[in-house]
């Protein structure tokens, strides 16, 4: 009693399991009433572009969880941005007042190029008449055990060309690990 099946019905049951792998692959198509058109190409082609479209999707997350920026990395990216683009003249100074970097507000400004302003004393870029006044602020900030950490103050700054503009100068201490660290400076030229 060998129950072999004949090939008719070997291909027969072949073609009803087909059907029933694309009826399946048809309702998970977003395509709604749509789907119940396509013939069996159709219904292949939309599957693969579908799959793909998963795969790419899932290629994209699995990179975006892979590569997350430090919260500290992306506060300071942003902050350069800001930095970079402002209109208000900025920039930062060691506690010696030799800057170490400026926006191009301030190096248009002072008339320099950010490569030249990198090391220049801002309490050497004040008029003689102002120099003692301006580094008695600086002073203040960094006086042991002050709480203080801004002030502002008014003096006459010395562009490259010489040209004297008296500004308005606001100077706030940064401080990392409460030690004072170096300074971001404004500068705005009074009217």
């Amino acid at each position: 009693p060998d129950k072999r099946l004949s090939h008719k019905e070997v291909e027969q049951r072949r073609r009803e399991k087909a059907k029933q792998y694309f009826d399946e692959l048809r309702a998970l198509l977003p395509f709604g009433s749509d789907s119940a058109k396509f013939d069996k190409n159709a219904i292949l082609h939309h599957s693969i572009i579908l799959l793909k479209q998963l795969m790419q999707e899932l290629a994209q997350e699995e990179a975006a969880s892979t590569v997350k920026p430090q919260p500290e990395q992306a506060g300071l990216a942003d902050f350069r941005c800001c930095f970079d683009v402002s209109r208000q003249p900025m920039c930062f100074a060691g506690l010696d007042s030799r800057l170490s970097d400026a926006n191009s507000a301030f190096c248009t400004l002072s008339g320099y190029s950010r490569m030249e302003v990198t090391g220049i004393s801002l309490l050497n870029s004040t008029a003689p008449a102002d120099s003692e006044m301006a580094t008695q602020q600086w002073q203040l900030l960094l006086a042991p055990g002050s709480k203080q950490t801004s002030t502002s103050y008014r003096c006459r700054f010395v562009r490259k060309d010489g040209q004297q503009l008296m500004c308005n100068v606001d100077l706030n201490l940064i401080l990392r690990q409460s030690k004072p660290h170096s300074f971001l400076v404004s500068v705005n030229p009074c009217l």
